[in-house]
């Protein structure tokens, strides 16, 4: 019964059948009598019954394989079809069966290649990082023991040009993590108020030089699921390109909500806001924007936007959230600020 109830094309066939059936015995009943009718009408029953347990029973045997195929793809359980019998239904079981064996095996090679990527990229990552490591440290010597002033600020420019190559290996090669899927994001309660104070440790002397002020509007218990530590960097790069974009003397503000549906943060800055044409594109990998760059600045990420901005997208994504970006404007519509607003949602959406 519970078949009928949830296949439309049994309860068709069946009502087609029946009416027939019934049409037979009508016309048995006209043409040759009462006891001609009945015989057609017992027959036509029977038939009815017959071809209905035949339907039943593929029905059934479909409903069966469907199961172990879902066994197979949500649970560790082995898809067999062992037990079928001869017919289409088998055929079809067994063609069923080698495609879902192919497609075990090329998960198993895909995954292999990502773990070997994975390798490849964390060996890339130390042989690029230790040259750059004690270049840095040679130069620092060299302007140590030099008494030569502008030979020590070309140094120490140097240095922080080492810096810079640093940060744009390592973002790189974060980025390069994330599309390959060989970074492993945890699935922890993550606490907004210790995850931003956590971000903005790095930044504080760079703040409190730049004389920006933090404010923050976060209650105690707003969470949500997701990688600490990534979750972490990926904000630490918001509040660099806020700390960038933002005068001396003006600040930078976090806020935090949860409803039924996310954890939502906010970061607001007072600085002169975003390009309304760079909009669509400042989480664009290596989008340069309108705004020239001087490519001897020694600064980590001089054109403030792009590859940081782009980590940051593709941190949040990873982990079923969203962001968007946008300028906060006065009533008088002059742009008072960037603003950047990140959704963790409690299910995928």
């Amino acid at each position: 019964m519970e078949l009928m109830l949830h296949n439309k094309h049994l309860r068709i066939e069946l009502g087609c059948l029946l009416a027939v059936g019934l049409l037979c015995t009508l016309v048995a009943a006209l043409l040759a009598g009462e006891k001609s009718a009945l015989i057609v009408g017992i027959m036509a029953l029977l038939l009815s019954c017959v071809h209905l347990g035949c339907m039943l029973w593929h029905t059934k045997q479909i409903a069966k394989l469907t199961q172990r195929i879902d066994d197979a793809l949500h649970t560790d359980k082995p898809l067999s079809f062992a037990d079928m019998r001869e017919g289409q239904l088998a055929l079809l079981g067994s063609q069923i069966d080698k495609t879902f064996g192919k497609l075990v095996r090329l998960n198993t090679q895909l995954e292999a290649e990502r773990q070997s990527l994975a390798d490849s990229l964390a060996d890339i990552s130390h042989q690029l990082r230790t040259p750059m490591t004690s270049l840095g440290l040679e130069l620092e010597l060299i302007r140590k023991h030099t008494s030569d002033p502008e030979i020590a600020r070309r140094l120490r420019h140097g240095e922080r040009l080492i810096d810079r190559m640093c940060w744009l290996i390592e973002t790189l090669l974060r980025l390069a993590r994330i599309d390959a899927g060989t970074i492993h994001l945890e699935q922890k309660d993550v606490e907004v108020r210790g995850l931003v104070r956590n971000a903005l440790r790095p930044l504080e002397v760079a703040l409190d030089l730049a004389d920006i002020t933090v404010v923050q509007s976060i209650d105690k218990d707003i969470s949500f699921k997701g990688d600490p530590a990534w979750s972490s960097e990926a904000l630490q790069n918001i509040f660099k390109n806020c700390l960038e974009h933002t005068p001396a003397g003006g600040s930078i503000t976090v806020t935090a909500t949860e409803d039924t549906l996310a954890c939502r943060i906010s970061i607001t800055d007072t600085g002169s806001g975003f390009d309304e044409q760079e909009l669509p594109h400042i989480f664009e990998r290596f989008y340069r924007g309108t705004t020239p760059v001087d490519e001897t600045s020694s600064a980590v990420n001089p054109a403030g936007v792009g590859i940081g901005l782009s980590l940051t997208q593709a941190i949040i994504f990873a982990q079923d959230g969203r962001i968007r970006a946008f300028n906060n404007k006065d009533a008088n519509g002059q742009v008072t600020g960037a603003c950047f607003e990140i959704a963790f949602y409690k299910a995928v959406v």
